[in-house]
């Protein structure tokens, strides 16, 4: 259904006997300045989809007239500006991004005033966030707030400025580096407890050590079972650079069993029903529950990937070119 500049629809996809299916969740499409943006709109419900869609097309009106009244202009304006300059841009990290403005931040800071953001303001954001349940890591509040800090910059520097300042942002002190490892009998028993989108993650974390962000990013053209490896472009990767996963243990079954029940109209590994799987954090959570291993992060499985690797004989140079790390420095601190 059309309606004026945009759309909402349902993403086709074949599924294994050739005929054309389409998702359960809408998606939307509209166009800034001539150039089609689309995104998921979270919802199964055709009216909820129109309504976010709509939304969004105001927010792209009230950017129009910013640049005309900078003291009017909201910190959820901001945000739209830093996500879409995050999709100009190509960020690997809009995504994740956009997931703790909408969750979080958008709750508390959307409806401010720019100018309203002050020390006080902030000093009060940490206190609520620290009164939550569960309470979050102070890096956890830095990260959010680094968000907040980089919108209303991004908003200083426009031509003309959308803010006029910037207040001071006095991040938490962080703990040390985690230096979480998974034995093989716990890893086993987590993989075992996830769907199957989420166990093939984990497989491929535990024996490559890559990131969360580059196995979702997997296509199955790029698996190669004869070479034994599995390619990264470099536009897949944090540092931009390509590189290979090698293929062995008991990754090659594991792939395969993925890719037999992955629908054949989806190019990505990591789906379900014809869908890519962008976030899979409460599936992890749940099985380190059932499998005793509360508190475990996926990312837990890069620094236990690097330790095996080199307990296993590899150098530091192929370990470091499996993983993608660039510097010993950062390579030292996940061994």
């Amino acid at each position: 259904r059309k309606i004026p500049t945009g759309c909402v629809f349902q993403k086709a996809y074949k599924d294994r006997s050739g005929k054309t299916r389409h998702s359960r969740t809408w998606s939307v499409r509209y166009y800034v300045d001539g150039h089609p943006v689309e995104m998921p709109a979270g919802t199964e419900d055709h009216d909820d989809a129109v309504t976010f869609l709509r939304k969004k097309m105001a927010t792209l009106n009230e950017h129009e007239h910013m640049s005309a009244h900078p003291e009017r202009v909201r910190v959820g304006q901001l945000f739209d500006l830093l996500l879409q300059y995050y999709r100009t841009q190509e960020r690997r990290s809009t995504y994740d991004v956009e997931r703790k403005i909408e969750s979080r931040l958008r709750k508390y800071f959307g409806n401010l005033k720019a100018t309203d953001v002050t020390t006080a303001v902030i000093a009060e954001y940490i206190r609520r966030r620290r009164a939550g349940k569960p309470k979050p890591a102070n890096g956890t509040i830095n990260r959010e707030l680094a968000y907040v800090r980089r919108a209303l910059k991004l908003g200083s520097i426009q031509d003309p400025p959308l803010v006029y300042r910037v207040p001071r942002f006095d991040m938490l002190p962080e703990a040390e580096p985690r230096e979480g490892t998974l034995t093989h009998e716990k890893y086993r028993a987590v993989r075992d407890a996830l769907p199957g989108y989420a166990r093939i993650a984990a497989v491929i974390a535990y024996h490559t050590g890559a990131r969360k962000g580059e196995i979702r990013q997997i296509r199955v053209d790029k698996i190669d079972f004869k070479t034994k490896r599995i390619d990264l472009p470099g536009r897949t990767t944090k540092n931009k650079k390509p590189r290979y996963l090698p293929i062995y243990g008991d990754m090659a079954a594991e792939l395969e069993m993925a890719i037999a029940a992955g629908a054949k109209g989806c190019p990505y590994l990591i789906q379900s029903e014809g869908e890519p799987i962008y976030d899979f954090e409460k599936a992890w959570a749940t099985a380190c529950e059932s499998a005793g291993v509360e508190g475990a992060l996926f990312h837990d499985l890069r620094r236990t990937a690097l330790t095996n690797m080199i307990e296993a004989g590899l150098s530091e140079k192929e370990a470091m070119e499996i993983s993608g790390h660039k510097t010993h420095s950062v390579f030292d601190r996940y061994h």
